[in-house]
């Protein structure tokens, strides 16, 4: 029997499923080419926990790794293409994702804990949209605040 406040996560097929325990550590619309390009969309809804809170249940076998970068893997069901995870396993990133973390997209969760607080990598954004809530936006990840 599961508890309650897990938050359960899939790909499309339903080949990689997990299980996330909360709290999470944020909930954020990143604007990023990065997950802009990953997902063919206008921005990626992330939040991420300590890895020890997340378990994959299901699809060790068909959940890829991309590594578009010396220390940054993308996570991916390589049935379907559903892209859900992100992590760094180096430092060196200039944004110094947290090695200990792994960062979910929240739009493969059936629940979130928190709702979006902030627009990250706002200076990346597509020049032909303006997000119409009143969330703060900043440039990168979270250090400095665009007006």
């Amino acid at each position: 029997m599961k508890k309650k406040n897990i938050m359960c996560g899939r790909c499309l097929c339903g080949a990689v499923q997990f299980e996330v325990t909360p709290p999470t550590d944020f909930h954020a619309f990143c604007h990023c080419q990065s997950c802009r390009l990953s997902r063919g969309t206008l921005y990626v809804s992330w939040t991420s926990v300590p890895k020890n809170q997340f378990k994959l249940t299901k699809g060790e076998k068909v959940l890829t790794w991309y590594r578009s970068s010396k220390c940054i893997l993308w996570g991916f069901c390589k049935k379907c293409g559903t892209s859900m995870l992100y992590r760094a396993d180096k430092k060196g990133h200039p944004e110094s994702p947290k090695l200990d973390r792994i960062y979910i997209s929240t739009g493969s969760l059936n629940k979130m804990d928190r709702t979006p607080t902030v627009h990250v990598s706002y200076e990346e954004k597509v020049s032909w949209y303006e997000p119409s809530d009143h969330l703060d936006k900043y440039r990168g990840k979270g250090e400095e605040k665009i007006s």
